[in-house]
């Protein structure tokens, strides 16, 4: 990944079981926020957390209008930038 990059949130595959079957999920047990912001172009990388330190992530989402940093490893690649 690198920056202008297209990335998505990764879900895991219980939340995806649970959205399927909406009227038993729960919003309020996961971030909603990140989990349905779509979509969002990579502003910039950075080491960053703690114990350990790791590959992070500024993500701006078009649908949001905000940024948010995140753990290069939760992401996936949409497609790739110029």
């Amino acid at each position: 990944m690198k920056v202008g990059d297209i990335v998505t949130r990764k879900i895991s595959t219980h939340i995806l079981d649970k959205a399927k079957q909406w009227s038993q999920f729960s919003p309020s047990r996961y971030n909603t926020t990140e989990i349905f912001l779509g979509e969002g172009i990579i502003l910039s990388k950075q080491m960053a957390g703690s114990n350990p330190v790791h590959p992070c992530i500024t993500v701006w989402y078009p649908s949001a209008e905000k940024t948010y940093d995140i753990a290069e490893s939760l992401m996936e690649l949409v497609d790739e930038g110029r």
